[in-house]
Parts: C-alpha cells; structure tokens; sequence
C-alpha cells in the first residue's frame, strides 16, 4: 500500500531569551534554531476509518535504547492534532493510519513532538495531492504548538521570534558534530516557563534579532545563552556539571536546549573524534541516561513515498 514517509530531525535553540510574559500565559522569545540529526519518523498509509495512531519506540539509534520514546495518551499526541488540524483545514474526510517511530526523548527540550507534528502536516499533505500551500502548512503547525512553524519550514537554521512562529531562516552554521546529552531527569515546558519568567525582569528587548550572523561557530558562540538554565541548574545541580564537562572537553558552545532537560555541545571540528571522546566522558557521569553524536543538519529531508505491508 502506497503511503508517504518523513524524517522528523530535532533541534537545539543556540541562544533562548524570554522577552515577556503575555496576559494569556504565553511568552515572548527570541531564539535561534539548530536542526540536527537525530530523528523520529512518521509513516502514513491511507485507507481505514478516522485517524489510527500507532506509537513505536525505536530503539535503533545507538546510545537511546528504551528511553527514546515515553507514549503517552495517543488522544494528546502531536501527531494526532496535527492530523485534525489538517483534515478540518482541508475538509477531506479522516481515513489514515499513521506510524509514530520515536528516537527522540521526550520532556527534554529537543523538539520531538513539534518535529512530528510538522512532519505529518508535510505526510499528510504529500499523501493527498498537496491540498495545503506552504504558508498555510506553517501556519497550521503555529496553532498545534510554538515550535511547529521551525519544523514546517524546512529550513535548518532559523531566527525565531514572538511565540516561535515568526521566522527568519538563516544560512547553516558551518557542519560541525554536537554531543546530545539525555539526563535521566524530566522537565515540563509549562512550569519551566512560569518558574523562570517569574524571576526575570520583564519585558525585555530582542537585542540579537536584527544582525545575527550563522556563518562563525565562535561569532555564534559569543551569544549563546538560556534563560532556562537561571532554574534548571538550580534544580537539578548535576546539569551544570555536565555543561562544565562539555566545555572542558572542547566544545565551543555548551548549552541546555528549550526548557530542557538535555544539554548539547557543539564541536566545530571536521571529524567526530573530539565529539566522540566526550560523549564517552559526559555519557559516564551520574544521571546521563544517554550521550549521542549527531552531526548539524544543513536541510530537511523530504516526505518519501513508501511501499510497505500495513
């Protein structure tokens, strides 16, 4: 049976800056974007009745095991909503079973949810003849979640401001191989935000939006920066510790993603060496569930049509 697969990356924020906090509870940010390559994937078959969701944990990617994907309620998953989100845009009747393969850890900052629910608007269009134009893909993806819109541009490098969803893409950083370090603990997106919030002076203005380059890891590395960290270090001691051993083995940025709870560092080196041998110092430290090299991505894959048994 024909359907249409699409590898969804995750992503690390460069620099994260919360800029108010609005009246509905949402935030103002400023934010870079990395995509890198680490990926969920989503595979859509048509045919059935309704939306059927199926959640995988895979468990390919070395280092993750089994704490790649924690389920959940299907009702609740991204996947899910994105895929109302697009029959209610389009006015086709729901019928579509579609596959959920998790190597993303969620609560951990890197964008899994989002990316997969960008990545079945892109599927779910694909598989129907392209009834959404790009803009309003995007646009979609702005009312499933403040990260969607990055994943439904296809761009891997991006400004982002406001909730997340006015973009700006940028030219990638040169490649370079990054270091995801998975703790063993969670955070939540919605505390996170109140609890830092609360303590920042607020509002703020944006200060890198208007001449960020992406052309210099060093130049990028002279702003990096989380507002997020102001608590997480707080609460959880034992991820500064890890930041301090990214730094110490060579990384010229070293940071907690989103809200978190993973951390990332970047080696601007050609080969995956120095980012290898860290990976195996940090990845052996107390409270690392796991500590993987992927490389920057400088493009999003495209949805694939598919040929398989259902």
């Amino acid at each position: 049976m024909n359907g249409i697969s699409v590898a969804c990356p995750a992503k690390v924020n460069l620099f994260l800056r919360i800029l108010a906090r609005e009246d509905s509870g949402y935030h103002q940010i400023e934010t870079l974007f990395q995509a890198v390559g680490l990926y969920d994937r989503v595979d859509a078959y048509p045919g059935g009745g309704g939306i059927v969701l199926e959640v995988r944990s895979d468990t390919t990617e070395p280092g993750l095991g089994d704490i790649a994907a924690e389920l959940g309620d299907p009702e609740d998953n991204t996947v899910v909503r994105a895929a109302r989100a697009f029959f209610e845009a389009t006015g086709i009747e729901p019928a579509v079973r579609i596959v959920l393969s998790k190597a993303i850890p969620a609560g951990t900052g890197l964008g899994g949810a989002s990316s997969d629910a960008a990545g079945t608007l892109a599927a779910l269009n694909a598989l129907h003849g392209h009834p959404l134009r790009h803009h309003q893909i995007i646009r979609e993806g702005g009312w499933i979640g403040s990260d969607v819109p990055f994943f439904c541009t296809g761009a891997s490098t991006a400004v982002a401001w406001r909730r997340g969803d006015r973009l700006l893409g940028r030219p990638p950083p040169p490649a370079a191989h990054v270091v995801l370090v998975v703790p063993h603990a969670r955070t939540s997106t919605a505390d996170a935000y109140g609890e830092v919030s609360s303590r920042l002076k607020l509002p703020v203005p944006p200060t890198w939006l208007a001449d960020i380059e992406t052309g210099d890891w060093e130049e990028l590395a002279a702003l990096q920066h989380n507002d997020f960290e102001l608590v997480a270090f707080e609460r959880m001691p034992v991820l500064g510790a890890m930041r301090e051993a990214l730094a110490a083995s060579g990384a010229v940025m070293a940071r907690l993603t989103g809200s978190g709870s993973a951390l990332f560092g970047v080696f601007a080196d050609t080969g995956p060496g120095r980012a290898g041998d860290a990976a195996r110092v940090v990845g052996a430290m107390e409270g690392v569930a796991a500590a993987i090299v992927v490389p920057t991505l400088t493009g999003i894959p495209a949805p694939q049509r598919i040929l398989a048994d259902v």
